[in-house]
């Protein structure tokens, strides 16, 4: 698995050595070739991912591209009587907010995580007895916020939460888990991207050059 700051440096090798096309070799800063390495990168989490995953009802495959988060505290709102966390980075936007893998205590994330409620059916909760069924902890999100039901203990100040984090947000150090093969076609897209033109899937071939 490579870092970020690895992946910044087989991009720059690619523009200086690889297979990029002739005119565009040696011609880009290397913060200019991160931003566009960032936008084929999110590219392929929200065009290419997420529909395998959706298609196969493997949601496991985004857990690979998830950044966990320690120790995140818990707030109070007293105007709205409702417990919050800030989020550490706004996730990538993925439809039923599947940019958020896991919020759950520290420990025991396996049995105690805490279920994702769509903000439309509050009302909907609000007129039933399912408060009283279901206990676990449900979260809701609010920009760039994460809102709790009344169910979360009194006594839990932290938590947990893993995030698909948009790689300019992610630290040089982090691993970028790109599934073998599609490397190629982050390094396509990112020719795209510096040409100005709508990033499509080209092709998910392997290159021995390219992880």
């Amino acid at each position: 698995m490579r870092t970020k700051d690895n992946w910044i440096d087989a991009l720059k090798d690619f523009f200086a050595n690889g297979d990029c096309p002739q005119e565009m070799k040696g011609k880009y800063h290397p913060e200019i070739l991160a931003f566009h390495l960032g936008i084929a990168i999110d590219y392929l989490v929200v065009k290419v991912l997420y529909p395998e995953a959706s298609k196969f009802e493997n949601w496991g495959m985004l857990d690979t591209y998830a950044k966990t988060y320690t120790n995140v505290e818990i707030k109070y709102d007293a105007e709205r009587d409702e417990k919050y966390i800030d989020l550490p980075v706004q996730p990538i936007n993925l439809p039923a907010n599947r940019g958020i893998r896991i919020v759950s205590t520290m420990k025991d994330q396996k049995n105690y995580r805490f279920i994702y409620r769509d903000n439309n059916t509050s009302n909907v909760y609000g007129n039933t007895d399912v408060d009283e069924v279901i206990t676990i902890p449900r979260y809701y999100v609010e920009g760039d916020k994460l809102f709790f039901s009344r169910h979360i203990p009194y006594d839990l100040k932290k938590l947990l939460v893993k995030l698909i984090v948009p790689f300019d947000a992610l630290d040089y150090d982090d691993n970028v888990n790109v599934p073998q093969g599609f490397g190629k076609l982050a390094f396509d897209l990112v020719v795209q991207s510096l040409s100005g033109r709508k990033l499509e899937k080209v092709s998910n071939d392997n290159n021995a050059n390219i992880p």
